[in-house]
């Protein structure tokens, strides 16, 4: 099966339900200008959504950081295990103890979900879907039905425009004006966030969502940064705090000023190790034609018997040391691809347009290109001098 046309014809929701009745197994690609959306599907049910742009930040491990779940140096270090050894990241997080499986799980789904939940408005751009076979971890991540995504999906479409009349957007701040009323007073307390509706009046007391997210509100904290931490989703938390503000529990500031993400962390990270191999590599390279200076005097001082020999390990020599630096170039770019895209590239050529690396990088140091090969399905590649 292969479908494909535009969403202005054919709606998100028709298309999901259709894959989801049919049961089908595959990959649907949204496409809208410079954002693409990959949806993994097994048998109807959805198991992985992942969005490549190259301003996005809610890559796995980027939503771990926010969260507080893992550090950035803990992410740091594990990108730089996956680029070694081209291991999911989920599985190296979990192997070091930084997190444990069923967290894994919960970021994944929330990772899935949200991916999803972003575009579910959409009415611009393409689709395509593809049968295939899908290859997901299923140790972290569960199938979600379709119709589930699509339920949620027409609720958050329904509750957001009255959302917004309190929380503007994710950048602005919030200030703690007073406590909330201890729990049962004024109402039923189990009533809440669920409730909420700016079209009439707010609920009558507030439910225990809203108390978690009011303990995640410091000082000069924004409402993105209760989202991350609350890890119940952008709709959720965010009728929470509206909910609080309605109440008089919060008060909504300006935004705050942004400060480095963490892909800009990583990728100094990832470059400043790349940078040290090369150093490494050039003073080998010193000592290499040192040695070779020494072997040339020493050929003709006996008449140069080995000089051809000595010519063809001299030059393999500095042909070997300038590769394993091109290609510890190439894997430290196509690293941080990975990082600010959340994919590795189709091809090597996307590295130079994204100006991670030179042209001349796709060949050094030989006459024609290097081998690569990305293999999306499992989030690795495959890299390899050319055949000579």
């Amino acid at each position: 099966m292969s479908l494909r046309g535009t969403l202005g014809d054919f709606g998100l929701a028709d298309i999901f339900q259709l894959i989801g009745h049919q049961a089908k197994t595959g990959v649907l690609l949204l496409k809208h200008r410079d954002v693409e959306v990959r949806i993994s599907f097994v048998d109807g049910n959805v198991v992985k959504a992942e969005r490549g742009s190259r301003d996005r930040a809610d890559l796995l491990g980027n939503l771990m950081v926010r969260a507080g779940v893992v550090t950035e140096a803990q992410l740091a270090s594990a990108l730089q295990t996956q680029q070694r050894t081209t291991r999911r990241l989920g599985d190296i997080l979990v192997d070091s103890g930084a997190v444990t499986s069923a967290t894994l799980k919960e970021f994944t789904r929330l990772q899935t979900t949200e991916t999803i939940y972003r575009i579910f408005e959409s009415r611009a751009g393409t689709y395509e879907f593809n049968a295939q076979s899908v290859d997901v971890d299923s140790a972290s991540h569960d199938p979600i039905r379709s119709e589930s995504i699509l339920m949620e999906g027409f609720r958050m479409v329904d509750e957001w425009p009255s959302v917004r009349r309190a929380i503007p957007s994710l950048d602005v701040t919030l200030q703690v004006l007073r406590a909330p009323p201890p729990p049962g007073a004024g109402g039923n307390d189990a009533h809440g966030v669920d409730e909420f509706d700016a079209d009439r009046p707010p609920p009558r007391s507030i439910g225990d969502v809203e108390r978690r997210v009011f303990t995640l509100v410091t000082p000069g904290c924004s409402v993105g940064d209760v989202v991350d931490r609350s890890r119940l989703g952008e709709l959720e938390a965010s009728k929470a705090l509206a909910t609080l503000v309605h109440h008089g529990v919060l008060g909504v500031g300006a935004p705050a000023e942004k400060s480095p993400g963490v892909v800009t962390i990583v990728r100094e990270v990832v470059v400043a190790d790349a940078l040290a191999f090369v150093v490494r590599c050039v003073v080998f390279v010193v000592v290499a034609a040192l040695v070779g200076g020494l072997v040339r005097l020493g050929s003709r001082v006996d008449g140069g018997p080995f000089s051809e020999v000595r010519h063809v390990v001299a030059r393999d020599a500095v042909v070997e040391q300038r590769a394993d630096v091109a290609a510890h170039k190439l894997r430290a770019a196509l690293a941080v691809a990975r990082v600010e895209n959340g994919r590795y590239p189709l091809t090597l050529d996307e590295l130079v347009v994204a100006g991670l690396i030179l042209p001349d990088d796709l060949t050094a140091p030989y006459e024609t290109s290097w081998g690569y090969r990305a293999v999306v399905e499992e989030d690795r590649y495959e890299l390899a001098p050319p055949l000579r």
